[in-house]
C-alpha cells in the first residue's frame, strides 16, 4: 500500500505566502499604516498592531499602531479586540484576558492567513483562565505547542495554520489542551507536528471542525485523553499521521464527516490505525459515535495501514453506522477494517444495550479480516450493505504459516448477533467462528462467490445458523489449521 499525499489544495495551501495590503475581505486600510480587519460587533475597545511600522512607543492606535502582538494585548480592555496587520512577530504571545486576536482577512480559508508568529521560546500562544479567539494566524515551527490552553481557558483558533511544531519537554502539539482548558479549531491546517496535530488529556471539551491535520509524526493526528466534557471531530481531513489518525482514550466523542486516510507506522510492525477508541481501568471510560443514522453523517476511513477503526477494552462502548471502511490494513501487517477487542462492548451502553453496533457499513477490500471480534469482546452487526473483498495475507497460527482473508472473523470467547448482512467475494470465507462464545447469533445474511465457502464453525458451540441464504453450505467444523486470535 502507498501512502503519497493527494492533497494538491494542502500542497497550495502550504506554499501560499501571506499577502499584506489593501483589498482583503473584512478588512480595512487606514491611511497611516496597514490593513485591519474590522473590529467584530460587540467587542468592548479595539486596538492596532503592525510589524511594518508600529512602534514600542505607539499608542494602539491606526495611526500609531504598537509593534507586538504581546502590547496589544497588555493594552486591550477585557472583551476588546487586537487588529494585526501582515508581517512577522518574533514573541511569544501569553493570553490571560478575555481578548481576540484578529489579521486582516477573514474569508475562512486558512492560505490567507497573515500573521506569522516566530516564538522563540517553547509553548509559542499559551492561554489560561479566559476566553480567546485567535484568526489569521500562521505559527511557524513553535516549540512544544504551538498554542497551548489550560486552567480553565477556552480557546477558538479558526483560518489559521500550524506548521512544524518541533518536541520540547514530551510535548510537540501543534494545538494542546489540558487542565480543564477547552479548545476550538475549525478551517485550520496542522502539518507535521513531531507530536499529535490537536493533544488533549484532561480538557474539559474539544472540538474540531472543517480543518486539515496531516503529516504529524507523533502518535496521532488528534489524540483526546481523559475529556471531561465532549468531543466532536467533524468534516475534517485527517491524513498521513503516525500511528493513529484518531485516538480516542477514557472520553466521550462524535465522530462525523471526516476522512481518515493513510495512518502509517512509525517503525517496522508499529501501530497504524485510522480511529482507535481505548476505555479501561487505566484510562476510564470510552464512548464514541463513528458515524451516525443520517447518511451525511458517514466518515471515509481508508488506506490506514492496520487497522481501520479499532476498540478495545472493557470500557469501550460505542457505535459505527454508515461508514466507509475500505482498503485498510497492508500486505505487512495483520489488520482489519474494524476490529474489536479485550472486552470491548460488554459494558452498557446508555440504553443498556451491550455490544459494540456495527451497522449499515460499506467495508471492503481490507487485508485478512473485513470485521474482527476477538477477546470476549462484544458485537451486533447488522444490515452492513457490503462486507467484502478481503484481500488474503499470510499469518502465523500456531507456528505455521497460512493465508486469511475472512470476511468476518469472530474469536476467542467474543460473541457477536450477525443479522441482515451481505458477506461476499471474500479470498477466503464469508464468516469464521473459531472459539467464540456460545451466545453468538448468524441468521439472515446472503453469502455470495467468497472463495473457499460461506461460514466455517471451529471449536464453538450453540451457534444459531438460521434463514442465512448461502451460495455454499456452512462448513463445520475443521478448517485445517487453527487461527492466532490474539490482539493485535
Amino acid at each position: 500500500m502507498t501512502n503519497r499525499l493527494h492533497f494538491v489544495r494542502l500542497a497550495a495551501l502550504l506554499a501560499a505566502l501571506p499577502i499584506g495590503g489593501c483589498g482583503a475581505d473584512n478588512s480595512q486600510a487606514t491611511p497611516a499604516c496597514g490593513t485591519y480587519a474590522d473590529a467584530p460587533k460587540g467587542a468592548s475597545s479595539a486596538v492596532y498592531v503592525s510589524a511594518t511600522c508600529g512602534a514600542r512607543d505607539g499608542d494602539g492606535s491606526a495611526e500609531r499602531p504598537f509593534a507586538s502582538i504581546q502590547q496589544g494585548i497588555d493594552a486591550s480592555a477585557q472583551g476588546g479586540a487586537v487588529l494585526v496587520d501582515a508581517g512577522t512577530y518574533a514573541e511569544n504571545l501569553s493570553i490571560t484576558k478575555t481578548v481576540e486576536v484578529l489579521g486582516a482577512n477573514t474569508r475562512g480559508e486558512p492560505e490567507n492567513a497573515s500573521i506569522i508568529v516566530q516564538a522563540p521560546s517553547p509553548y509559542a500562544i499559551t492561554v489560561e483562565g479566559s476566553t480567546v479567539v485567535l484568526r489569521g494566524i500562521i505559527v511557524q515551527k513553535p516549540q512544544g505547542a504551538g498554542i497551548w490552553v489550560q486552567k480553565g481557558g477556552n480557546a477558538v483558533l479558526q483560518d489559521s495554520r500550524i506548521e512544524g511544531t518541533v518536541a520540547v519537554n514530551e510535548d510537540g502539539h501543534g494545538v494542546m489542551a489540558t487542565d480543564s482548558g477547552s479548545i476550538i479549531v475549525q478551517r485550520t491546517i496542522i502539518v507535521q507536528s513531531e507530536g499529535a496535530g490537536v493533544y488533549t488529556n484532561a480538557a474539559a471539551a474539544a472540538k474540531v471542525e472543517r480543518s486539515i491535520i496531516v503529516q504529524n509524526g507523533g502518535f496521532a493526528g488528534i489524540w483526546v485523553q481523559s475529556t471531561l466534557g465532549e468531543v466532536s471531530l467533524v468534516g475534517n481531513e485527517i491524513s498521513e499521521n503516525a500511528e493513529g489518525g484518531i485516538t480516542i482514550l477514557g472520553s466521550r466523542a462524535i465522530i462525523v464527516q471526516n476522512q481518515v486516510k493513510n495512518t502509517k507506522s512509525r517503525m517496522s510492525g508499529g501501530l497504524a490505525d485510522g480511529i482507535r477508541v481505548i476505555g479501561d481501568s487505566k484510562v476510564g471510560e470510552a464512548y464514541v459515535e463513528i458515524g451516525g443514522e443520517k447518511p451525511e453523517s458517514k466518515n471515509v476511513v481508508e488506506g490506514n495501514d492496520r487497522v481501520g477503526i479499532l476498540f478495545s477494552g472493557e470500557k469501550a462502548r460505542g457505535i459505527i453506522v454508515q461508514n466507509e471502511v475500505v482498503a485498510n490494513a497492508d500486505d505487512t501487517k495483520r489488520g482489519a477494517g474494524i476490529w474489536v477487542q479485550s472486552n470491548a462492548g460488554t459494558a452498557p451502553n446508555a440504553d443498556q444495550t451491550v455490544g459494540i453496533r456495527i451497522a449499515q457499513n460499506r467495508v471492503e477490500g481490507n487485508h485478512y479480516v473485513g470485521i474482527g471480534v476477538t477477546n470476549n469482546a462484544r458485537a451486533i452487526i447488522v444490515q452492513n450493505p457490503s462486507i467484502s473483498g478481503t484481500i488474503a495475507g499470510d499469518i502465523k497460527a500456531n507456528g505455521i504459516l497460512t493465508k486469511i482473508g475472512d470476511g468476518l472473523g469472530v474469536y476467542a470467547g467474543a460473541s457477536a448477533h450477525v443479522d441482515k448482512n451481505t458477506i461476499s467475494a471474500n479470498a477466503r470465507v464469508g464468516a469464521l467462528f473459531f472459539g467464540a462464545a456460545n451466545t453468538c447469533v448468524m441468521t439472515n445474511n446472503v453469502f455470495e462467490k467468497n472463495s473457499e465457502g460461506s461460514i466455517i464453525v471451529q471449536n464453538t458451540d450453540g451457534l444459531a445458523l438460521d434463514t442465512n441464504e448461502a451460495d455454499v453450505p456452512p462448513v463445520a467444523p475443521a478448517f485445517p489449521v487453527g487461527v492466532d486470535t490474539s490482539d493485535l
